[in-house]
This record gives structure tokens, sequence and C-alpha cells, in this order.
């Protein structure tokens, strides 16, 4: 079994709708990080001072199949809100401490995606 990290790097006003979407496309218990952006333009605010706007990192570890199902509704998401998400995932070599529970779930998911 192959496992990917899935990062989510969007607004932080839409956390919860990335959350949401991610859960019904089979993906569960992400790590969120509040981050700062860093873009070509800086918003100017009050006296003068700059600001980038809030942002939330999700990290997802998930078995590769499952992967492509969130990363292809998370997609959908940003394609039609523009709002300015991106995600992305990437291999993990080396993985120890993955709860069972969440094992049995992508082993289901694989028997699943094989009965197709």
């Amino acid at each position: 079994m192959k496992f990917v990290a899935l990062v989510v790097i969007a607004p932080s006003e839409y956390e919860s709708d990335f959350k949401r979407i991610a859960k019904e496309a089979g993906a569960s218990g992400a790590t969120v990080f509040d981050a700062k952006g860093s873009g070509i333009e800086e918003k100017k605010t009050f006296f003068s001072l700059t600001f980038e706007g809030n942002q939330t990192v999700l990290l997802y570890i998930l078995e590769e199949g499952m992967s492509r199902k969130v990363l292809r509704a998370l997609k959908r998401f940003i394609d039609e809100s523009e709002n300015k998400g991106l995600a992305f995932t990437t291999p993990i070599v080396n993985l120890v401490g993955l709860d069972k529970a969440l094992l049995e779930k992508f082993e289901k998911n694989i028997e699943e995606e094989e009965r197709l």
C-alpha cells in the first residue's frame, strides 16, 4: 500500500469548506496549521501596514488511490469558487504510527476500487 501526503493551502475562511469536501470524498483526520500568506501583491491596511491574509494549511495522510479521489473533489471546488486555494500530493516513502482503524479504511477503499 502506497501513501501520500495531501496538502491544501487556502484562505482561512474556506477551511471548513475544504475539510467538508475532503471528508465527503473519503479523507478524515486532517492536521490543521494556521499560516500567513506572502504573495506578489501586498495589500495595504490601516496605517499603511501590509497584510497578506491568513491562510490555513491542511495536511492529510492518505492511501494513494483515495488521495486522487479527494484531490479531484478539491480541484472542482477550487475551480468553481475561484477561492485561490491550492492542493497537491507528495509521496511518503516511510511511515510509522498510522492508526489501525485508518489502515482498515484504506484497505476497504482499495478493495472497492478493485471491484469496479
